[in-house]
């Protein structure tokens, strides 16, 4: 079932509240943090609410993914097509009148893509006119659970949670759930229904298909490979490493003319997949291809491909606008690439679905959205010259601040 949600702007004087809070975020951007501790509200209420706190949403059906329009404060209303699973949440019992105070915890900000997703998940709350707590794990698992027990303790109305670990965190939604608190998870799924609301993410499986079948098809189905994976132990890694191995499976010889010569973790860091990618160099005089898991990550191969002196070969990458950028200049020399989407507006969505739970709408169970994919006939369309490296691409934050947090 394909539908989109379209979100109605809110009061155009929360413009100037938005411009001083990506200042401040660019900031932290810079020294690596994007986040805060459990106990800081990070978007405070509004001096003058919204008519109706979570704002209006509006479904119809829609085609593909990748549009967007602007809103009459800025903001980029991206157009959310996805499938949903068809079942419906009843939420009445967890509506309440507002003003709310929402919750996050997030398992990480080790890469640029989650730094600027926390980025736009604030903006949100502050056109939402919602308090937001965060609360960042740094990649522990045994934090994650921590921050989500003392957010809880806050007095939250709702929690939105990007989890590292499919079931790590299940007893402390659960208890959420029990005290009347709506769980949104969003990024990365986990496996018990009962100890979520509702989720909302994309299909990595599709993501890593697209890539995989595209390396595959420029090497012929035979090559030695490289593969720069995402994070060890998560979700979305172990999705896209399944369609890789599904897609070898595929070939007529089985994958038997594939050889991996190594697979190296990244976290989806730009630095940590251009040292993976020096590691490979060093030990593999023939390599044919490598399947990367960020754009982030492409973008750091590729550079130490052309610092080894070596000749590039297909690469997969992403929506990351430093290797959109370095596919676009590269184009002309015949490098081809393919970029699946990873929207960063995802937080701001899952927000989004709290505020339907806390005013009693029925929800989606779980929402999985529709990859755009970046060609090498659309590349022109996404990457962007006048904005650093840092920044991806399918944001919903406006021109304005942008130009403030990424533009050079």
């Amino acid at each position: 079932m394909k539908k989109r949600f379209i979100v109605l702007a809110v009061a155009v004087m929360m413009v100037l509240a938005v411009f001083v809070a990506g200042c401040t975020m660019a900031e932290q951007a810079a020294e690596g943090t994007g986040s805060t501790e459990a106990g800081e509200p990070v978007a405070e209420e509004s001096a003058q609410e919204s008519s109706e706190a979570g704002g209006t949403q509006e479904a119809s059906d829609g085609g593909a993914g990748g549009g967007s329009a602007a809103a009459a404060d800025g903001f980029v209303d991206w157009e959310v097509v996805g499938t949903a699973s068809g079942e419906k949440v009843d939420t009445t019992e967890f509506k309440k009148d507002g003003p709310y105070k929402i919750g996050f915890s997030n398992f990480s900000v080790a890469n640029t893509w989650r730094v600027q997703m926390v980025q736009e998940l604030e903006e949100e709350a502050k056109r939402q006119g919602v308090e937001l707590y965060m609360a960042d794990a740094g990649g522990d698992i045994s934090k994650q659970i921590s921050d989500m027990q003392d957010l809880l303790a806050k007095g939250i109305d709702a929690l939105l949670v990007a989890p590292n670990s499919p079931t790590a965190t299940n007893v402390v939604t659960k208890q959420a759930i029990a005290q009347g608190i709506p769980v949104i998870t969003f990024s990365s799924p986990i496996e018990d229904e009962t100890a979520y609301t509702a989720y909302i993410g994309c299909d990595d499986y599709d993501f890593g298909k697209v890539s995989a079948e595209f390396l595959l098809d420029k090497i012929g189905g035979k090559g030695k490979v490289v593969v720069l994976s995402g994070m060890a132990g998560n979700d979305i890694t172990a999705e896209r490493t399944r369609a890789w191995e599904d897609a070898l499976a595929a070939l007529p010889d089985g994958g038997a003319g594939i050889e991996v010569l190594a697979e190296y973790f990244t976290d989806w860091d730009y630095a940590k997949g251009k040292q993976a990618m020096e590691t490979a160099l060093a030990a593999y005089p023939e390599i044919d291809a490598v399947f990367s898991h960020g754009g982030a990550v492409a973008q750091g191969a590729i550079e130490a491909m052309q610092a080894a002196g070596r000749d590039l070969v297909p690469i997969t990458g992403e929506t990351n606008n430093g290797f959109l950028k370095m596919w676009l200049n590269l184009k002309p020399e015949g490098f081809e690439s393919v970029g699946p989407g990873y929207p960063s507006w995802i937080g701001g969505e899952a927000l989004r679905i709290a505020l339907k739970c806390l005013q009693g709408e029925e929800v989606d169970k779980s929402f999985i959205l529709e990859n755009s994919v970046v060609t090498q006939d659309t590349v022109e369309e996404y990457a962007r010259p006048d904005l650093s490296d840092s920044y991806w691409g399918m944001s919903a934050l406006p021109e304005s601040l942008l130009q403030e947090l990424y533009g050079e």
